[in-house]
């Protein structure tokens, strides 16, 4: 505990600094910007890592971010915050991260802190570009932080869930079943179809390139990190804000559950493959974002006390013997599973509580979500309510001259559904020690601003700001527009009785009439 406590330690940390942000284009990244501006008004820059972009001059598409609901806050208290954001083209995947000469010059001469998010994030992606984005990007950015004069910090914003099968994930390092340096010359020597065909044997128990990938980035930093201020973030499923900076929760993605409940909430996802009674390790992303930024501070802190600059050449060296031992990178669980567990048939309850209230005029049809566990039920009633409803729809809209969307629509979901299975159908118990001592090393004054104190969240009322969130910022339905969907709702509902029970009919005398044999044709095909 700090003796100031009224002043904001955080704050003063970053007063003065220049801090790098990867990733400043996505989701967290938007809100670490936001909040770090914000809540940080007397740090001097942040450089933006961005890809090129053509067509789009840096200043163009500054604008075009900052212009989202998400910085109105920030436009009203700090009118010329832009100019502190600068940025800086390259990518991820390329040497040197593709920066310029100057551009490199220039983080290596004024950075401070490096929050390092960038990633690319579809479980489907092919390994080879997977190993360049996630494990020879942070390969890459872990070179240029070594090149930085005055480098306070260096944060890893890594998954919770990298280390599966894990159990109980701890935050600690894991054996990885080969180098990070090697994998990424096995993924340059070959061509991508030979990379994509030795994939299921090089990834083994993991579940996808996306855990396997950011698993292989954690194995280099253990590696190479030494002499660093190196630390770990692992956040689970991030979803929507739950306190700032805007009212309700806010959020700019589909994925996860978000894209379960947008589905739902129009009448397009009916059935969702899943384990009910299974913990939902979801966090609120303004919470993860408050945890990165302590997490860059306490590991500033902490390096600084057990490390020393050398004047000639800016290199660093332990102070003494104990601090020689202790240049393993800190890791930071950020999950809520351990102190504030809500299961999947809970989230949905409260998503359905709340949704059926918030229901948009955009709906297709009504709200009908059935949750199932048992991998045959869930094949024949996903035939029943997604697969023939799709190829009927489609079938009339090319008969009447307009494009068939539904078959297209529940490849997707089917697609999502076989990559979260995993996720979905188990409880995965993950240690979160580490983070829980950040938040009480926290004075009361950072523990206002940079809240990230998940045992004291509400989930009933986060959820209502969550789906509220998903109708404004998702959706695009206004509030004022609440009663027209309600109305709507009501006329949908009749609509699908009505249609059920045909429905229901027409397949009873179509078994019969033709026999039980099918629905395992039926199975057979849309399986």
């Amino acid at each position: 505990m700090e003796e100031n406590q009224g002043e904001s330690q955080i704050r003063k940390s970053f007063a003065g600094a220049n801090i790098l942000l990867t990733g400043g284009t996505g989701f967290l990244g938007k809100l670490l910007i936001e909040k770090l501006l914000r809540c940080c008004p007397e740090l001097n820059k942040i450089y933006l890592l961005v890809r090129k972009k053509k067509n789009m001059d840096p200043q163009t598409r500054l604008k075009e971010q900052f212009d989202d609901v998400l910085y109105e806050t920030l436009h009203k208290d700090q009118p010329d915050f832009i100019k502190k954001v600068e940025i800086l083209e390259g990518e991820m995947d390329s040497e040197n991260l593709g920066l310029t000469d100057q551009d490199w010059l220039t983080v290596c001469d004024k950075v401070n802190f490096i929050l390092h998010g960038a990633a690319t994030v579809r479980f489907d992606e092919p390994l080879s570009k997977a190993v360049r984005i996630n494990t020879r990007g942070t390969k890459e950015m872990l070179t240029l932080a070594r090149c930085c004069k005055y480098l306070k910090s260096f944060v890893y914003i890594s998954t919770a869930y990298c280390n599966l099968p894990q159990q109980p994930i701890e935050e600690k390092f894991y054996d990885f079943p080969l180098t990070s340096d090697l994998l990424i010359d096995v993924v340059e020597c070959l061509d991508s179809k030979t990379v994509d065909d030795i994939t299921p044997g090089l990834i083994g128990v993991y579940p996808n390139t996306y855990c396997f990938t950011k698993a292989a980035a954690e194995n280099h930093l253990l590696k190479h990190s030494q002499g660093l201020p190196v630390a770990i973030l692992r956040p689970s499923v991030v979803i929507s804000t739950a306190k700032g900076p805007i009212p309700l929760g806010w959020i700019d993605n589909i994925y996860g559950p978000t894209g379960i409940s947008v589905g739902a909430s129009v009448g397009i996802i009916r059935l969702v493959k899943c384990n009910p009674d299974a913990v939902a390790d979801f966090v609120p992303a303004d919470f993860v974002a408050n945890a990165c930024i302590a997490v860059a501070w306490k590991t500033a802190r902490h390096h600084e006390k057990t490390y020393e600059r050398k004047l000639d050449d800016h290199s660093e060296v332990p102070k003494d013997e104990e601090a020689k031992h202790d240049q393993i990178p800190r890791v930071y669980n950020y999950v809520s599973g351990n102190q504030n567990p809500i299961t999947i048939r809970t989230f949905m309850h409260y998503a359905h509580t709340h949704g059926i209230k918030l229901v948009s005029t955009k709906a297709v049809w009504c709200y009908m979500l059935f949750l199932v566990n048992n991998a045959r039920l869930f094949k024949t009633v996903n035939i029943l309510l997604h697969w023939i409803p799709a190829y009927v729809c489609d079938g009339v809209a090319v008969m009447i001259g307009k494009k068939p969307m539904l078959k297209k629509v529940y490849s997707k979901i089917d697609k999502w559904t076989h990559f979260n299975e995993i996720f979905a159908s188990h409880t995965w118990k993950m240690k979160n020690s580490n983070t829980v001592e950040l938040l009480r090393e926290l004075n009361e004054t950072d523990r206002h601003i940079f809240d990230f104190d998940i045992s004291a969240l509400d989930w009933n009322s986060y959820m209502y700001n969550y789906m509220m969130g998903i109708r404004l910022y998702l959706i695009k339905d206004s509030k004022e527009a609440i009663p027209r969907g309600i109305k709507k709702q009501y006329f949908l509902k009749i609509a699908n009785y009505i249609v059920m029970t045909i429905y229901g009919i027409t397949l009873f005398w179509f078994v019969k009439l033709l026999g039980g044999g099918v629905l395992k044709l039926m199975y057979k095909i849309f399986s």
